[in-house]
């Protein structure tokens, strides 16, 4: 005979929830869900360009060239939002689109400002494209445009010229290390650059231009700033340039009519230990 099978075991019924239990679970669905519409409501509210509306625009900074009235009238437009809503990235960008802005770094002050910091820009020198001094260059090397008049007032900062633009930041540079070795001397420099044979030339605060040929390097600027005061300085008001292009030397051109005399001076001396030119 076989195995005697065991009836299978009964389920259990199936527990109901007490009617208490559903009513609260459906109160706090209820619950969240009015919840959630007031704060989608309070969001939108607070979104609309009428609620906490932006009423002042501070502007803070030290401004020498910058139009505060320029400023403002360029930030009107997108400064004029809500408090929560105003797009602050906007107004930074607006802000920084005037040229004699660097940079500029915008914050919410409750309940309706909006504060401004602005860096103005801070002119090295002018920049010569072709025949006219069209922007201004920054210690980094960057150029911007101003208007062209305020650009022709800035006369005594000294003037960069270069084929390209992108040739600034070098300028820069080399302007930082001229000047410093100029200023030992007394000296200052009025401009600075090369032509497209990328050969160097400045000219000096006293009118005194020195050709510097395409190496340019510090051994070349060394031979001068060893003859200036030995043999040159006295005679800087005769001197129209100095051609330091020779590998061991130099060579003086005197303004017409103006060349010293005696010693077997004439209208271009030269001081040469070698032969040929670097440029």
């Amino acid at each position: 005979m076989g195995a005697r099978r065991n009836p299978p075991a009964s389920r259990p019924a199936p527990r109901r929830r007490p009617a208490w239990l559903n009513g609260r679970l459906l109160g706090g669905l209820v619950l969240f869900v009015g919840l959630g519409g007031l704060l989608l409501g309070a969001i939108w509210q607070l979104a609309q360009v009428d609620t906490l509306p932006i009423r002042h625009v501070q502007v803070e900074g030290e401004f020498r060239h910058l139009s505060t009235a320029a400023l403002h009238a360029a930030l009107a437009g997108p400064a004029s939002g809500g408090f929560f809503n105003v797009d602050v990235r906007a107004v930074k960008q607006a802000a920084e689109a005037l040229p004699w802005v660097d940079r500029a770094s915008v914050r919410r002050v409750w309940p309706d400002t909006l504060r401004v910091h602005v860096v103005e820009q801070q002119p090295l020198a002018r920049w010569r494209d072709g025949s006219s001094d069209t922007a201004l260059v920054n210690p980094r090397g960057e150029l911007f445009s101003p208007a062209p008049t305020t650009v022709a007032e800035l006369t005594a900062l000294p003037l960069f010229f270069a084929p390209e633009a992108s040739a600034a930041p070098q300028l820069v540079a080399r302007y930082a290390r001229l000047r410093d070795n100029l200023a030992a001397l007394g000296l200052g420099l009025r401009e600075l650059g090369f032509d497209r044979r990328r050969a160097w030339r400045l000219t000096l605060d006293n009118g005194v231009q020195l050709l510097l040929g395409r190496v340019a390097d510090d051994a070349v600027l060394r031979r001068f700033t060893l003859a200036w005061p030995q043999a040159l300085a006295a005679h800087a008001a005769q001197i129209e340039r100095i051609d330091l292009r020779y590998t061991n030397g130099f060579a003086v051109r005197w303004k017409a009519g103006t060349a010293p005399t005696g010693k077997g001076k004439t209208s271009e001396s030269t001081n040469r230990a070698g032969q040929g030119r670097n440029a």
